[in-house]
């Protein structure tokens, strides 16, 4: 019987993704990996706590707008590492669009544009690796 009640709840932890990790689950580190087909690659890890928190409720507000790709170049992958060692990965746009898709789900999510922004602030190394953003630098 214990085991039975054990491995289901190792199957309801797999299965909260997004909402276990925005829902005060904690972060430990997140990493930020960008490659693209030129052959750029970057990686940059967060690990202080007060960063962490603010990355965790970023992902608890754009959790609360599901959002839908549409042609978005999706080069970096987020991931997100909890206390318990467990990894949630994320796809984030690189050409300016504001998703960010759980891959465990496939669902995408919408930052808002103050989160985009604070984003590529704390991610700032990545962010130059990738480049220019041909939306603002062709006013489109």
């Amino acid at each position: 019987m214990k085991r039975w009640i054990c491995a289901l709840l190792a199957i309801a932890l797999l299965a909260l993704s997004v909402p276990a990790l925005a829902a005060g689950s904690g972060l430990k580190e997140v990493i930020m990996v960008y490659e693209d087909y030129d052959g750029n690659r970057a990686e940059q890890t967060i690990d202080d706590e007060a960063t962490l928190t603010e990355l965790a409720e970023m992902l608890k507000r754009a959790k609360k707008n599901p959002g839908q790709l549409d042609g978005c170049t999706m080069n970096s992958t987020l991931f997100c590492v909890v206390p318990s060692g467990e990894i949630y990965d994320f796809a984030v746009a690189t050409d300016g669009c504001p998703y960010i898709t759980d891959m465990d789900n496939n669902k995408t999510y919408t930052l808002s544009e103050a989160d985009q922004a604070r984003l590529w602030e704390i991610f700032d190394l990545v962010q130059e690796t990738m480049g220019y953003d041909a939306n603002s630098v062709l006013n489109w």
